[in-house]
């Protein structure tokens, strides 16, 4: 597994901690404690974010493989809730006035602690959760609920290292949500190298059987809209998603399916019209409370799936929920949170840090303080030369090219792309996945003349993003020249 504290947050904590010792008030040497205690966790921050009702804690069900978070037809979590791993199975309860008291662990917690008027300001359930060994994983409330863009949720979102944002319909409410979460964060801190749109609910699209054409189509057009944001669009099932990865799903009900399945199909596909009309079935084999339980679990989708998946041949428990995990669409979720968000933690966690230095201000009342934080304000320049963050500085190059500041090619448009969201030096360079250094090497070369030449164009905003272009392939190239280095750790070459 990649560990957060890689080279580059090393480095950071590293200046952190000098200038830490160095600072004469105790109010700034405890927020430097803490973002030094934040940049050694050992796993990296994945929040769940979305408007409300999206599926935000649907979802974070699938991710945990495990009904932790609470779900329902109405927006069910009323508190930002932190998963992490823990060898005891409990809630702590965290209050505003910096108390916080521990409760056992239950079901649907998100909604279920806390008494009106109780001024709590967030959860952090603490479980021996396989899932949660590889991040810890942030569920927040909906961001258009009765407190509109809850601050809460913003200061979650804006404190991970990574977000998964979902949209059951995708809208201008949900682009006014992203550059509010952004915005919070530090603007251009969270963009499309760490945030991943999931097109949720994809059953309520269409009234199709089939409703994937629909979701493609949808995810593709809304990734290529805010791909200066989002590194992708990705269409799930949630429900479907939840189930397949959860405990859920019994014999039981693969028996009550295989049922379902012997009788007159034609029969049973007009009544999965409609929740009404399969609650209302007298005919049907199942009795009321097996239709009311694979509706809970399944959902009319879910289970037009489950009788296609036995029309293949998937008859046991086991089979069924491999295929549902496939049908849902979660695994491409969980691929892209390893290759894009663990994967690129080390680069995701120093830039989180550093927004966050750059929300303490430089200037303050004590002389030698001031002195102190000056220097490591020199220091983080210097750190920001190192190629892991100069691919972060490029989510800033995709949101000018977005917002019209400047023009490019759709060829170099798409290199752009490729430099800012790679997860390693292959495929920032439109390569696949372990091409050999000398491919990358020779990637590199024929990219760097074509940067230069487009940093002698007018634009100033323009010149400032090739540049950072050309010198990420040069160091991308210098590595590849050094193959016993491993990426991102070679020095700068002096040039």
């Amino acid at each position: 597994m990649s560990s957060p504290v890689g080279p580059v947050t090393s480095r950071l904590v590293a200046l952190v901690a000098t200038t830490r010792d160095r600072l004469r008030t105790p109010e700034l040497r405890e927020r430097l404690d803490a973002l030094v205690t934040r940049l050694s966790e050992p796993r990296i921050r994945v929040a769940v974010g979305g408007r409300m009702n999206a599926g935000k804690s649907t979802l974070a069900n699938a991710l945990l493989q495990e009904r932790l978070a609470a779900t329902g037809a109405t927006e069910t979590t009323r508190l930002v809730t932190w998963f992490r791993h823990g060898h005891q199975a409990r809630v702590r309860v965290h209050h505003r006035d910096g108390t916080d008291r521990l409760v056992p662990l239950g079901d649907g917690i998100g909604a279920t602690i806390g008494e009106p008027g109780e001024d709590i300001s967030h959860l952090t359930v603490e479980t021996p959760n396989d899932a949660l060994t590889r991040y810890t994983l942030i569920d927040t409330p909906g961001m258009d609920s009765l407190s509109k863009l809850d601050p809460d949720s913003l200061a979650a979102l804006g404190d991970a290292d990574a977000v998964v944002y979902l949209m059951p319909h995708p809208g201008e409410r949900d682009v006014e949500a992203i550059d509010a979460v952004r915005g919070w964060a530090g603007g251009l801190r969270l963009g499309a190298a760490n945030m991943l749109g999931v097109l949720s609910r994809i059953d309520t699209l269409s009234g199709e059987d089939d409703p994937w054409p629909t979701a493609r189509r949808v995810a593709d057009r809304y990734a290529g809209e805010l791909r200066a944001v989002l590194s992708d669009v990705v269409p799930v099932a949630g429900l479907l998603a939840e189930t397949a990865r959860g405990p859920d799903f019994s014999e039981t009900d693969a028996r009550a399916l295989r049922t379902l399945a012997e009788a007159d199909r034609s029969a049973v596909l007009r009544k999965l019209r409609t929740v009404q009309r399969f609650r209302a079935w007298e005919e049907c084999p199942l009795a009321a409370d097996e239709r009311e339980r694979l509706l809970d679990l399944l959902g009319l989708h879910g289970i037009r799936v489950g009788l296609e998946l036995l029309d293949e041949g998937r008859r046991s428990t086991p089979a069924l929920l491999e295929g549902f995990a496939l049908r849902s669409g979660v695994e491409a979720v969980l691929e892209r949170i390893e290759t894009v968000f663990v994967a690129g933690a080390d680069r995701l966690r120093a830039s989180a840090g550093i927004a966050a230095l750059e929300h303490l201000g430089w200037d303050a009342a004590d002389e030698v303080d001031r002195r102190a934080l000056l220097a490591l304000q020199s220091e983080l320049d210097r750190l920001r030369l190192e190629p892991a963050l100069r691919q972060v500085e490029l989510a800033a190059a995709l949101v000018d090219l977005e917002n019209g500041r400047m023009r490019l090619g759709d060829d170099d448009v798409a290199r752009l792309r490729d430099l800012a969201t790679g997860v390693d030096d292959a495929r920032r360079l439109g390569l696949d996945a372990g091409a050999d250094a000398a491919a990358v090497a020779a990637a590199a070369t024929a990219q760097i003349p074509a940067w230069r030449r487009l940093e002698a164009r007018p634009s100033r905003v323009l010149q400032r993003h090739v540049r950072t272009a050309r010198e990420l392939c040069e160091h991308i190239l210098f590595n590849a020249s050094a193959p016993t280095s491993p990426s991102w750790q070679a020095r700068t070459p002096s040039r």
